[in-house]
């Protein structure tokens, strides 16, 4: 049995702090069979904004994906991936209107 090695990446998620929002998210990688390998959420200096670290193990396309979807939802405000060592971020998402 073969498997293909799949590269952890971690998100950091801004999303608005209201009751469901984490169970969207969460719906949102069960739909789509993604497994969240780690999950901190917190509040930030702002009480209408929690932050998510999301840790998946997806290949690069699969990445994309999750990325796409996780950006189409309403609640969520940006997305960043965190790549260790380097203060690079490779995907920065940003709604086009103004909350």
């Amino acid at each position: 049995m073969t498997t293909t090695a799949r590269r952890q990446h971690t998100l950091e998620v801004l999303v608005e702090n209201s009751p469901g929002v984490l169970a969207r998210v969460a719906g949102l990688f069960s739909r789509r069979a993604f497994n969240i390998d780690s999950l901190n959420v917190g509040p930030t200096e702002n009480p209408a904004i929690s932050k998510m670290i999301i840790v998946v193990g997806v290949e690069g396309h699969s990445l994309e994906q999750v990325i796409a979807q996780l950006d189409k939802l309403i609640s969520v405000i940006s997305i960043k991936e965190i790549l260790t060592g380097d203060s690079e971020v490779i995907h920065d998402t940003q709604p086009d209107y103004q909350n």
